[in-house]
């Protein structure tokens, strides 16, 4: 904002973050200290966040993930959204596991 008023070519910031740590090391408190921060100064509109895991996301058969995820995006708009556990959102080693979807 400070480059814009001074009249300096700036981007957009890019807002995608990754927490990594033990269980109870507070990424969560950190997403939702984050959320408020954004919020704040002026980069997302409501600032509330969203907790999802991979059962919000990704469905138990085709076609069905899609619809399930773009249902927490919108729930998410204007917000953060946090994926706890993203690293199950896809299980390669599974045939009938719908997260690559």
């Amino acid at each position: 904002k400070l480059r814009k008023n001074l009249g300096i070519t700036a981007g957009s910031p890019g807002l995608h973050m990754s927490f990594t740590g033990s269980p109870g090391t507070g990424k969560t408190t950190v997403g939702l200290k984050m959320a408020d921060i954004l919020f704040q100064l002026g980069y997302i509109k409501k600032g509330h966040l969203l907790t999802v895991t991979r059962d919000d996301l990704v469905g138990q058969y085709i076609g069905h993930t899609a619809p399930k995820t773009k249902e927490v995006l919108k729930k998410a708009m204007g917000g953060v959204l946090f994926i706890d556990e993203a690293y199950y959102l896809y299980k390669p080693d599974n045939e009938r596991d719908y997260g690559s979807e």
